[in-house]
């Protein structure tokens, strides 16, 4: 009896040695991170972006287009090589918004259209770009600005025919929409028709309703839930963080993370993923970069958190 206590006894030893050691060695400061959602803008220089990725272990960036230029990414591409996650379209979006509106957006025979159903094959055949987006189809509520809100039809002719583009050379497909009844059914929809295409869920949705996304997580395997402009530090005005905490839009901040979400990307763990949403100078990016590795990660167990922060990432973009 005293040497099976004693064998307990040491095995219990053996196993709190090697738990202290794993959380010893867990370093989230240095854990890798894909920004999937880095709008590369003109007030960042190549050099910039590259000093500032790696002082961030920050391994891949992208996904998303620059509203603001600049139209030329090949000086990015060039110096960052396969570590700037490119994509077109989105800045077609915005022009046609700004042209013809919503039904410009919908309608597939548009010259913009034409020209972008044109570039994009022409890219994805030279391997230049991984995907499409950020496609800005609902921003009704989640944008300050009247004038380039918007709510087009999400299975209408003029996106499904990105849709095809994406599914004819297996990229993904970032969507920015919002959680009311009409789009996620037409989300939905696509989800459906195109269920081989990734399609990246910009901001989680801006939903607050995680049995909301716990089912379409669960019924559509090709749907991801993008965690960007859900951190607490993304709000630094006193009106804009009073709303996002009425709408719930914050998920985590500088050292925690709400329960029902983590609840949630346990239970999807090969779903998330992460990116800082630079839409403008002002955005602090080493704000929101220790935002999610404190708030975010730190507060999910290791195998999560290296998932989110970064493997899904490189699975479903298929990032080198």
């Amino acid at each position: 009896m005293k040497n099976k206590f004693f064998v307990l006894l040491a095995s219990l030893c053996v196993l709190s040695s090697a738990v202290a050691q794993e959380n010893k060695t867990v370093d989230y400061s240095n854990m890798v991170i894909a920004d999937v959602h880095r709008h590369v803008q003109r007030w960042i220089t190549p050099d910039g972006l590259l000093a500032e990725m790696d002082e961030l272990k920050i391994g891949w960036a992208g996904a998303v287009s620059a509203p603001y230029g600049p139209w030329n990414i090949q000086p990015y591409t060039q110096l960052l090589g396969q570590r700037y996650i490119a994509t077109t379209g989105q800045m077609t979006i915005t022009d046609i918004h700004r042209s013809k509106g919503v039904r410009g957006i919908e309608d597939a025979q548009t010259q913009e259209y034409k020209l972008l159903v044109d570039e994009a094959n022409r890219f994805f055949e030279a391997g230049e770009i991984k995907g499409l987006g950020e496609l800005i189809l609902n921003n009704e509520n989640t944008n300050p600005n009247p004038a380039v809100r918007r709510k087009a039809r999400i299975d209408s002719p003029g996106i499904t025919q990105l849709m095809d583009i994406a599914k004819r050379w297996n990229g993904f497909v970032q969507i920015h929409a919002e959680d009311d009844a009409i789009s996620v059914k037409e989300l939905e929809h696509i989800a459906t028709q195109y269920s081989t295409v990734p399609i990246i869920l910009s901001h989680c949705l801006f939903t607050a309703d995680t049995k909301l996304m716990d089912g379409l997580l669960s019924k559509y395997a090709n749907l991801y839930c993008e965690m960007s402009a859900r951190n607490e530090s993304m709000y630094s005005n006193y009106f804009a963080k009073e709303k996002a905490e009425r709408y719930g839009w914050i998920i985590f901040d500088a050292q925690s993370l709400k329960a029902n979400w983590k609840a949630l990307i346990e239970k999807h763990p090969t779903r998330f993923m992460v990116g800082t949403d630079n839409f403008n100078a002002s955005v602090d990016t080493r704000q929101v970069v220790r935002q999610i590795r404190h708030g975010l990660l730190r507060n999910l167990p290791h195998d999560v958190a290296m998932m989110v922060a970064s493997e899904n990432a490189i699975r479903v973009m298929r990032l080198k």
